[in-house]
């Protein structure tokens, strides 16, 4: 739909906007960087603080490193200290038994701790150089003792305060007209934005739309704020009580005899008295918002009046009518589970877009689709067609019998023998699968290809799944660049940590992941190897695997992407990713997952508390994440981010006490809560919402009360604890994001199987 572009306004209006521009000094917030990091590794503890957590350049900040030895017996550890970037160490403060790498910004300590006793030393640094991109730094600390190594990371805020450019608003305002407000706004984040309309609203909007109910002279103001500090700007504005016409219809492009509404977006004081004229011969008097049905095709002049004691104005725009398209389909009556589905849609000329809803949850795009059912039953198919004047809809009854399907789900192998490792897939990422073939009755193997001089290990991994699926009189998969993405970046995750072979160090799953790269056809599943230094032995050992083999020779299958990545500075060296997609398919759905605390956790009011999440899709503009409290049918907001913390794992750190939504009154004793996350647009209008979550808060016997007003920082964000990958069943993600990742190998040529 196209919304028409002549708009005329008559009216006598004035905007008078004065400036000034006021800047604050930082506010910190230690509930959100503390600037502490603590471990414990049998009788020993290793404390790190950095003071102040928050700094710009030029700031000084110190660290104290402390390790206690609550044994009865001296202790000699290692312990390791990388200092974040942009930070120059006094390193003539160094104790002894210390040494600085200059080179890695690193301090290595062997201390010697008697019993029950304490080392500590203090090391004062200077903020020399900011990347605003990443402000949010880290100093790791690694302690080693006995064999066993415990890592913990102190999260500290390194970069400036927010720069405040042009506030703009709309050239001309009136009584109840709306005016949407901007303002140029950058620098390193989370970036909180609120607006004072100067009438006691306060907006914690990026851009609100607002209106104003009384003329008069209004001083406004907006306020970015980061942990660095705060910038605001003031402007007057004076709104008048003229009148000034403006409409909207809801749909510029209908069909003959659809229902038109006309959105009425009309300021000036009341009284008002409103006049529409609909071209067609109709006229309505004294209707705000009237509803109008065309009877013929054409382009209608739309014309509304408003009047009132100061003046009269005029808005007009065009509206074009045209008739719905005509359009059927051609789909079976009856199918089975399991089997492959087609359907036909046609219509006339005027048709832009086919929109199927096959019945069962799943959409399909495109005047010939394909759908295969999971479950027997009798499911309605429907189909829209749609032209820009209109929608056509038709349907057909298909019963699909009892068949036979099987999920697969991806598995890994280990050191490059015959041993495997399943990985959980969510249930609602359902697989896609036909394969050729539902076993081997002898071992598979395959024939060396002559590959021509540069050809890359990608290529040949995918030249050697087509020669496996030409095997079997199977087309060969199209390389996927999205795919390879997911697949480039999978590799390279699972190279540094091999544990959970399908799921990432941020919690994603392969289906996820592939939404994350932007491919947009149906999930197909994913396979994974390593220790297989040619890519024909890993092909080899998928095809001899039950699990793997389904989805080499998918007959659905179409679309393929590769990742590799050669480290021989991890266990298994060479790391192969292989995902599988359907490109006529359609996507999983996204899911807002909650990931910790879990259900039922406790803590103390005044402690800071890790919120975290997964969502697989990138926020458009103005997009965030709030975490709230509920309790009652009431909701206490805690605090909003944008960015993730890696890859799709994002996470909230803050302390209840101190959230921008106030002090709950229910913390003053023990509470129980639901806590939820919501993703939002700019409005604040819900997306998208995780499950509800059981917390439950005791007050901490040791807090002091202290008065003081709320900081308006709301948009906070925080990074967990890198992981430390460990051999264990349990698919739990780990939280150190994967860097210096490559870029996934494009294919530019696929050698084919000698015959």
């Amino acid at each position: 739909m196209r919304y028409g572009n002549r708009l005329y306004l008559v009216g006598a209006l004035m905007l008078l906007i004065g400036v000034a521009l006021f800047v604050g000094q930082p506010e910190t917030s230690a509930g959100t960087y503390s600037g502490y990091a603590r471990t414990d590794s049998g009788p020993l503890t290793l404390e790190v603080t950095a003071n102040p957590p928050i700094g710009r350049p030029g700031t000084q900040m110190q660290l104290v490193t402390r390790i206690t030895n609550r044994g009865n017996q001296p202790q000699t550890p290692s312990i390791l200290i990388k200092l974040p970037r942009g930070t120059a160490a006094d390193i003539y403060a160094l104790p002894a038994g210390a040494t600085f790498n200059l080179q890695e910004n690193r301090i290595d300590w062997l201390p010697l701790i008697p019993a029950a006793g304490v080392q500590e030393f203090l090391l004062n640094l200077v903020v020399q150089s900011t990347d605003v991109t990443d402000p949010e730094q880290s100093i790791t600390a690694v302690l080693r003792h006995q064999g066993v190594e415990q890592e913990v990371t102190a999260i500290v805020w390194i970069g400036i305060p927010p720069l405040l450019g042009e506030v703009k608003a709309q050239g001309q305002v009136s009584v109840g007209q709306p005016v949407r407000l901007h303002a140029d706004i950058a620098g390193p984040g989370p970036i909180s934005t609120v607006w004072d309309l100067g009438d006691g609203r306060r907006l914690e909007l990026d851009e609100p739309e607002i209106v104003y109910p009384v003329a008069g002279e209004y001083t406004l103001s907006v306020e970015a704020s980061n942990p660095g500090g705060r910038i605001f700007r003031q402007f007057v504005l004076t709104v008048l009580p003229h009148p000034v016409a403006n409409f909207q219809p809801d749909d510029d492009a209908p069909a003959i005899g659809q229902d038109v509404v006309f959105l009425n977006s009309s300021g000036g004081q009341s009284p008002m008295r409103v006049f529409w004229d609909f071209g067609d011969g109709s006229t309505v008097m004294g209707e705000h918002q009237p509803i109008h049905r065309y009877q013929h095709g054409g382009t209608y002049r739309v014309r509304l009046t408003v009047e009132n004691d100061f003046g009269r104005s005029e808005a007009v725009r065009d509206v074009t009518v045209g008739e719905a398209p005509i359009a059927d389909i051609v789909i079976p009556d009856r199918t089975a589970v399991g089997m492959p589905i087609s359907g036909q849609a046609f219509g006339d000329d005027t048709i832009v877009s086919y929109l199927w809803d096959m019945g069962d949850g799943q959409l399909r795009e495109g005047a010939t689709i394909s759908h295969i059912y999971r479950f027997p039953g009798d499911y309605y198919v429907s189909m829209a067609a749609d032209n820009g004047f209109g929608e056509k809809r038709v349907g057909r009854w298909v019963h699909v019998d009892p068949g036979m399907t099987t999920l697969y789900f991806p598995v890994t192998a280990n050191e490059g023998d015959s041993q495997s490792s399943v990985s959980a897939i969510e249930a609602t990422t359902a697989l896609e699968l036909n394969p050729a073939v539902a076993s081997l009755t002898e071992t598979f193997t395959l024939e060396p290809i002559s590959f021509s001089p540069g050809t890359t290990p990608a290529e040949q991994l995918l030249a050697y799944i087509n020669a496996a699926r030409a095997r079997y009189n199977l087309p060969p998969m199209n390389y996927g660049y999205e795919l390879s993405v997911a697949a480039q970046t999978h590799a390279q995750d699972k190279s540094r940590f091999p544990d959970n072979p399908h799921v990432g160090t941020d919690g994603t799953t392969a289906a996820e992941r592939l939404l994350r790269s932007g491919y947009r056809g149906g999930y197909a599943g994913e396979a994974t190897a390593w220790g297989f230094s040619d890519p024909r032995l890993a092909v080899e050992f998928w095809m001899n695997s039950d699990s793997h083999r389904p989805l080499l020779l998918n007959q659905l299958g179409t679309d393929v992407g590769i990742g590799y990545v050669e480290d021989y500075s991890s266990s298994n060296v060479w790391h192969w990713t292989a995902e599988f997609g359907i490109n006529y398919g359609v996507p999983v759905k996204a899911v807002l997952r909650s990931l910790t605390p879990a259900t039922a956790f406790g803590a103390m009011n005044t402690e800071i508390v890790n919120y975290s999440w997964l969502w697989p899709l990138p926020l458009a503009g103005g997009e965030r994440f709030t975490v709230y409290l509920e309790s009652g049918g009431r909701l206490i907001s805690l605090g909003s981010i944008a960015q993730p913390v890696y890859g799709s794992r994002y996470v909230l750190s803050i302390n209840a006490q101190t959230s921008p939504g106030g002090v709950p009154a229910g913390l003053n004793a023990s509470a129980n809560y639901d806590w939820l996350v919501r993703l939002e647009d700019g409005r604040g209008g819900v997306i998208a919402e995780s499950e509800r979550r059981l917390i439950s808060f005791t007050p901490d016997p040791a807090a002091v009360v202290v008065a003081s007003p709320s900081p308006t920082v709301a948009i906070v964000t925080a990074t967990p604890a890198a992981p430390t990958p460990t051999a264990t069943p349990t698919f739990m993600p780990t939280a150190e994001p994967p860097s210096n990742e490559p870029f996934p190998i494009i294919v530019t040529a696929t050698a084919q199987p000698s015959p």
